[in-house]
């Protein structure tokens, strides 16, 4: 590994927090849609739940198969200033009004709102897309070196957390001080929304790409997507993200509702709660990089599964009046959970490393972007999911009172569903051939073809 630290792979400090800057920037509209959306929309907005798991799934599905075309498109992006920064800059402002287009509630009939909904959330969810893959995909070019790449992640993490953080404890308060709950969450928004935009251009401002593929991407979109097929490695990485963000979806789409409906007397802890959650994670994500100086890549990702497993069932045996306990276990849920995100997406650089090495080609922002889609497939079934079972179990939107039917389905959405899916993540991750003796190995021998 020694072999690999040249000054070409270091990166300095200034530049990790301006690439951590963008991901608090993503994070200002990501994790209020992840933590807030589907509250706002069956509680403010006034959707029913079947409705808006609807919305959720049909939405993001169809954004979803936008991903392998952005990919490709800024697989071929050459311009002075890189392949993938340039999309920072240009997309930052369309993407801040969308947030704020998303979170106002139209003066429109029922039918009307459904309609607004559905196109409103579908432009914000295509955004995120040329938004994200083009910053996502960076990482793999900022640095060649698998721990530069893991230090960056454990930093741009820390940030992401940072913004999910500032959503929690600004916007939350911020939509009281209006009587009109509706006004307020949209003017919370608006104020992200301009944030967004100035971190993203710190974030194109600091960051550089050095990087450059064995050879050019050049060739139809089609046959890059036979490359990508043929990875074996990054089929699973694909599926393991799939998979676990379906986990993380469901408890994140229910948290608002424990903490409300389940959790006596607790409505005044919501920000506390979200909050606290996201502490952890900030904490969690700085030491992902620590624990892979002492443990394996790979079983550090599956033992952090069972753990995230473990901490999600333990809330369905603590009640609904501890809320000491209650907190100290949501902030080692959010713990585990962030300190798991930068080792996950590291395998995404490292199975195209491996794809590189097999197939003499590099796709970092095709492949990118089907982490993206596996991502945004694991917020749609998750999402719909939560809902679904939420409904199935009797509960009513328009923040009417619960059946005890209904509450009892909400806390097993939030604990029993998603360790279970947690757990199927591990096995997932098990089958991986990318340990770190061979990413390392890979990364050794892709530096010396370059330099041949």
């Amino acid at each position: 590994m020694n072999k690999l630290k040249t000054n070409e792979n270091q990166v300095g400090l200034l530049e990790r927090i301006g690439y951590g800057l963008g991901d608090t920037a993503g994070n200002f509209v990501y994790q209020s849609v992840l933590l807030l959306l589907g509250f706002f929309y069956t509680e403010i907005y006034g959707l029913s739940a079947t409705t808006v798991a609807s919305i959720f799934l049909v939405v993001r599905i169809v954004d979803a198969v936008t991903d392998p075309i952005m990919g490709g498109i800024v697989d071929r992006t050459n311009t002075k200033w890189g392949k993938y920064r340039p999309y920072l800059i240009i997309l930052a402002i369309p993407y801040a009004v969308a947030s704020v287009l998303v979170f106002t509630v139209p003066d429109f009939g029922p039918e009307g709102k459904v309609i607004y909904a559905y196109a409103t959330y579908t432009t914000l969810m295509l955004l995120f897309t040329a938004t994200n893959i083009p910053y996502g995909a960076l990482t793999g070019v900022m640095t060649s070196n698998p721990k530069e790449r893991a230090s960056i992640n454990a930093t741009r993490f820390m940030f992401a957390t940072g913004g999910g953080l500032v959503v929690t404890s600004l916007v939350l308060p911020l939509t009281t001080i209006w009587d009109n709950p509706a006004i307020g969450y949209r003017n919370a928004m608006i104020i992200m929304a301009v944030l967004s935009v100035l971190l993203f251009m710190i974030c194109f401002a600091t960051t550089k790409e050095r990087v450059k593929g064995m050879e050019d991407e050049k060739g139809n979109l089609y046959q890059d997507l036979k490359f990508i097929f043929k990875n074996d490695q990054y089929r699973l990485v694909a599926l393991a993200t799939l998979v676990m963000v379906t986990a993380q979806t469901i408890k994140n789409t229910t948290q608002m509702f424990y903490i409300t409906l389940y959790v006596e007397n607790a409505a005044t802890y919501s920000a506390w709660f979200l909050s606290i959650w996201m502490i952890g994670g900030m904490i969690g994500a700085q030491l992902a990089a620590k624990l892979l100086d002492v443990m394996d890549k790979k079983k550090a990702y599956i033992v952090l599964l069972y753990l995230c497993a473990v901490m999600s069932a333990i809330s369905f045996v603590v009640g609904n009046s501890n809320i000491v306990l209650i907190m100290v276990i949501q902030f080692f849920v959010g713990f585990f959970n962030q300190m798991i995100a930068p080792i996950w997406f590291t395998f995404t650089a490292d199975a195209v490393d491996y794809g590189e090495l097999k197939f003499k080609k590099r796709l970092d922002g095709l492949t990118l972007s089907f982490t993206l889609f596996s991502l945004k497939m694991g917020l749609s079934v998750g999402g719909a999911l939560a809902l679904a079972i939420m409904g199935y179990y009797g509960y009513q939107s328009g923040g009417v009172q619960q059946s005890a039917e209904a509450t009892n389905g909400i806390l097993v959405v939030f604990s029993i569903v998603p360790a279970i899916v947690f757990v199927i993540t591990a096995l997932v991750v098990n089958l991986f051939k990318l340990d770190s003796k061979a990413i390392a190995q890979n990364a050794e021998k892709l530096q010396k073809l370059r330099k041949n």
